[in-house]
This record gives C-alpha cells, sequence and structure tokens, in this order.
C-alpha cells in the first residue's frame, strides 16, 4: 500500500513539510530558492513510512555540485532500513535531476529497534542546474 503526500510551507527560504501519512512509501517537497547563494538548504519535518520515522531532515546544496545530507531515523521493527531518492526541481516543478553517490540514486541506511540514530551522507548533483533549483522532492521506502 502507498500513500503519497506531499505539503509546501515556504518560510524564509526553509520549508517544513508536514508528516506523511503511515504507508511503506512517502514522497514529500521542500521548497527553497538557490539562486544567488553559495548555498541553499532544504528541510523536512518527520516523515513516516512502514514502520520507520525520520526526523529533522536537511539536505544542504552548494553550488560547486555537492550535497550533504542529517537526520534522525528509527523503525518499531527489527531488521529494516530506510531507503531515499532526491530529487531537484525547478520552479515549474520539473525534474532537474537527482542527487546521487558514486552514481547510485538510492540512500540507504539501516535501523535498529526503537533506537534513533543520526544519519548522515553525501552526494553530488549536476552544478550547472543549481541557480534553477527551486524545491527538492524526498521519496522514501522503509
Amino acid at each position: 500500500m502507498s500513500l503519497f503526500v506531499t505539503m509546501l510551507v515556504l518560510t524564509i527560504g526553509t520549508v517544513f513539510a508536514t508528516p506523511a501519512s503511515a504507508g511503506t512509501t512517502a514522497s514529500t517537497t521542500a521548497q527553497a530558492t538557490c539562486t544567488g547563494s553559495d548555498y541553499c538548504w532544504f528541510t523536512w519535518g518527520r516523515i513516516q513510512a512502514g514502520d520507520c520515522t525520520m526526523d529533522n531532515a536537511k539536505w544542504t546544496l552548494r553550488r560547486n555540485g555537492s550535497a550533504s545530507f542529517e537526520a534522525t531515523i528509527v523503525s518499531s521493527d527489527s531488521n529494516d532500513a530506510w531507503l531515499m531518492w532526491v530529487n531537484t526541481l525547478d520552479s515549474n516543478g520539473i525534474v532537474l535531476g537527482p542527487i546521487h553517490h558514486g552514481g547510485d540514486t538510492k540512500f540507504v541506511k539501516g535501523t535498529v529497534k526503537n533506537v534513533w540514530h543520526w544519519w548522515f551522507a553525501e552526494g553530488s548533483f549536476d552544478a550547472a542546474f543549481f541557480d534553477r533549483i527551486h524545491s527538492m522532492r524526498m521519496t522514501s521506502h522503509c
């Protein structure tokens, strides 16, 4: 069963998306404008997918095409993993390209039952699109 919830709220260049409803897949979008900056960031509130919960997710994008991610994750079940795919979008919602690491667009982090863990990841994107980035879509699966 899949549920897709998209909530947008623009607050001083940073957005907090409301939680995704329970399900196995969640997709949320955060909005900010990178134009004219050396870096920009996108933040999400609590996101749930299946037995997993992610909180305080933040992607930071830099003009040179590098990207970094941090969040806390937990699962109410054993042997789960959080899977995430992230795309950058222009002001019309058109995909500019994915965030990837070593050519792979899927980010994966294992969880421990009922124990919150920090998740840090590094990635990259096509720097030529930096000034056109208006939002990011993060799709998650547990």
